[in-house]
């Protein structure tokens, strides 16, 4: 299925608020020992392969991941694995968790297993930070951990031949998603939670919930922020006048200033000079 530029732009504010916990995080050399059967996974498996091969079933497919590729086998698959007749090899591995909102990531989002890396030293240097992180006891250790984890999700689904965005029967994902792009067709009028909430077909209180759990905003706040934006993208792009900006975004000409100096720091004219110098 095809996927509107307003669907994936929604996607990416899902994913930008993705709420991922490291469970492990380390190196292994691994040989005719390692193997698995129907193992039905609770979490994420993240590998990058730096030498040698392996076998893995999952769900019915045969994978053959060899040195140089990242694998990622995702929560809810039933695998099981050993090497490759027998053969030595090493790999990176981390298992961690990923959700948006109650939803897993990778059941609303479909990538390749297989990964082809095409800067070796790049991700072995984020997997080997990534190890010293989890291990950490710095007040930051777990946080850099994480930061980490994220670019290399980045990378996996960045590079990935397929990615496929399966909404089908989440129902709270397709309901966001309906309140997001009714919010940007309406921004320019009056918005209410009960509104939203109404769209969205859930009680208010469940409603703001659930939006924030998928955003990590309430709906108020993301209003103010898609207006905020759009207040900037006029101010870079258009001559309109303040009073026809605030009437854009739906914001009373008497309050635009104020609005927007909360949200920036600077005056809209201020904003609207600098960028013209710079």
């Amino acid at each position: 299925m095809q996927r509107t530029q307003a669907q994936q732009r929604n996607f990416s504010n899902y994913l930008a608020n993705v709420q991922t916990a490291i469970l492990r995080s380390s190196f292994r050399t691994l040989g005719a020992e390692w193997s698995h059967s129907n193992l039905k996974l609770e979490y994420n498996l993240l590998y990058y392969m730096v030498s040698g091969r392996c076998k893995i079933w999952i769900d019915g497919s045969i994978l053959v991941p060899t040195a140089g590729q990242l694998v990622l086998l995702p929560a809810g698959s039933i695998i099981s694995a050993s090497s490759y007749d027998g053969e030595v090899f090493g790999k990176y591995y981390c298992h961690f968790t990923s959700l948006i909102g109650d939803n897993r990531l990778f059941d609303l989002l479909s990538i390749s297993p297989i990964i082809e890396v095409d800067d070796h030293v790049l991700i072995e240097e984020q997997f080997q930070h990534l190890n010293e992180s989890y291990t950490g006891h710095e007040m930051t250790s777990i946080l850099r951990a994480k930061t980490t984890l994220a670019q290399l999700l980045c990378y996996v689904i960045e590079n990935s031949p397929a990615r496929i965005i399966n909404d089908a029967g989440h129902r709270d994902v397709q309901s966001i998603t309906r309140v997001l792009e009714y919010m940007q067709l309406r921004l320019s009028h009056k918005l209410s939670v009960d509104e939203l909430a109404k769209l969205a077909h859930f009680h208010p209180r469940y409603f703001i919930s659930v939006f924030k759990s998928m955003t990590g905003f309430s709906p108020m706040q993301y209003i103010a922020k898609l207006r905020y934006d759009r207040a900037c993208s006029l101010l870079r792009t258009t001559n309109l006048s303040m009073n026809k900006i605030a009437d854009r975004i739906g914001i009373l000409p008497d309050y635009f200033t104020k609005f927007f100096k909360h949200h920036s720091g600077v005056s809209p004219t201020s904003y609207r000079e600098f960028d013209k110098r710079t």
